[in-house]
């Protein structure tokens, strides 16, 4: 069939990184580092006791269907989508530990999907299986992979202050992903981690960065994700019933074990995520960590969470032509994606407003409101450090300050911490707009700060950053 057989060999799915950067920019480092072994249980070891379970029950159900084979559909079906995962923790306000184990896991389980697949596919191929094989590769490509990230990151910011923010900087910013996973695929490292890497990197050192080339990269990295995911599912349905044609055997015991496998997707990850979360609980309590409890009703809506997308589709188009019952994979796969997507993501909203799992507002608001605070601040002792220099004429300052003052006031902040107003206007407009970069830049500074504090929401910092880079850019 046409478009099904272009991939005829294996190795590591470029497709699937197109959306890592726009999901990896809404969370952090710290938060990451603070839910390590939460979100390494569901990376790492959720999608290898996946890939083994749709493998062993794929070996049963399809008479002649070797093992390994077997194993590599359930390495290509084993890890959720980002993009799903963290469009559901934000639109429906999921707590912020939840929320960030779902983003860890939708970001970085690819490193070990791809390389079990990857082993599956040349172990069918050669008829050879080393199993200390797949595990050296899996360490070398997660540790290649964040090297490379580090390493291509750290030159996008060198390049980034030599360049002009616009176009030069948006233009690479939303290129060196595709270089960063080029070179991470050559070096026989995790091309989908390198990219994780670099958009954490990037979206950690944002306060260097203009806020032009945020706001255009942001923007722009969401159109991409949108349009590749769309494009992804749109080609599942056109292409659904011309791969089924080309299965021997009857439509319906095809049907059938595809939703065999759809259901050893989700009862697989019901059953790993209530043990293990609860064993994680316990540790927790025993080293009185603050974070935030995750109880059996967060357990149940992590586990429902487990929509299947583009890497899975990806991985299963790059099947060799030759591969064994190559056709009856993809469509397992297909109705894997499309099961999970509509039953599960459709279903999940219900979910989560039935058992009452959700961030509340008003803390939200609140942590909002203090990190807006906390930016004014800065920004008020930067005109006083600039007050205390004599280098501006102390009229201008005053008038920045009265500037300033209404516009934190119109961005929302509802104490009376601001200043009073001096009434005196100085007249010098371009210094004027000087003092208020001056005062942006500061705010920035602190509210990027923030996100390396631990306990932090990158989501609120983002929101934050984001409205002060649009004050930048109106007066630009």
């Amino acid at each position: 069939m046409v478009g099904l057989e272009a991939e005829p060999t294996p190795g590591p799915i470029y497709t699937g990184f197109r959306t890592r950067p726009a999901a990896a920019r809404r969370t952090s480092w710290r938060q990451f580092l603070d839910n390590r072994r939460a979100i390494g249980l569901l990376a790492i070891a959720l999608v290898g006791v996946t890939a083994f379970a749709v493998g062993a029950v794929l070996h049963a159900i399809v008479p002649g269907l070797p093992l390994i084979a077997a194993i590599a559909l359930g390495a290509a079906v084993a890890p959720p989508d980002p993009v799903a995962a963290t469009a559901v923790a934000h639109k429906l306000r999921l707590p912020r530990r939840l929320r960030t184990i779902l983003e860890g896991e939708g970001l970085s389980n690819d490193a070990t999907s791809l390389v079990l697949y990857e082993v599956a596919v040349a172990s069918t191929v050669t008829g050879a299986f080393a199993p200390w094989h797949a595990g050296a590769a899996l360490g070398a490509a997660v540790v290649i992979g964040v090297l490379v990230g580090v390493a291509i990151a750290a030159a996008t910011r060198w390049l980034l202050k030599k360049l002009p923010a616009h176009p030069a900087g948006s233009a690479l910013v939303l290129v060196m992903p595709f270089a960063a996973y080029v070179a991470a695929d050559a070096a026989h490292g995790s091309g989908v981690l390198a990219v994780v890497t670099i958009a954490l990197g990037l979206s950690r050192y944002a306060d260097h960065e203009s806020a032009l080339t945020r706001l255009v990269s942001g923007n722009t990295w969401e159109i991409i994700e949108l349009l590749v995911t769309g494009a992804a599912f749109a080609f599942v349905g056109l292409e659904l019933r011309a791969v089924a044609d080309q299965v021997d055997g009857p439509v319906s015991a095809l049907i059938g074990q595809a939703l065999v496998i759809t259901g050893v997707v989700v009862v697989v990850r019901f059953l790993w995520i209530f043990p293990i979360a609860a064993l994680d609980e316990r540790l927790l309590r025993r080293r009185r960590d603050r974070a935030e409890p995750v109880g059996w009703r967060e357990m149940t809506v992590a586990s429902w969470a487990g929509m299947r997308g583009v890497v899975t589709l990806a991985a299963v188009l790059a099947l060799p032509a030759d591969f064994p019952e190559r056709d009856r994979l993809i469509f397992i796969a297909f109705v894997v994606i499309i099961a999970t997507m509509l039953a599960q993501g459709l279903t999940l909203p219900l979910i989560v407003r039935r058992l009452g799992v959700t961030a509340s507002a008003d803390e939200q608001d609140a942590e909002e409101q203090e990190l807006m605070k906390r930016a004014r601040d800065a920004g008020f002792r930067r005109l006083d450090e600039v007050r205390d220099r004599s280098e501006v004429d102390p009229g201008v300052v005053d008038e920045a300050r009265d500037n300033a003052d209404r516009m934190w006031h119109s961005m929302g902040i509802t104490d009376d911490g601001a200043r009073g107003r001096s009434g005196h206007r100085a007249g010098n407009a371009h210094t004027v707009n000087a003092l208020k970069e001056e005062v942006l830049e500061a705010a920035r500074d602190a509210v990027v700060g923030a996100r390396a504090e631990s306990g932090a929401d990158p989501t609120v910092v983002d929101r934050v950053l984001r409205r002060l880079d649009a004050r930048g850019t109106d007066s630009s």
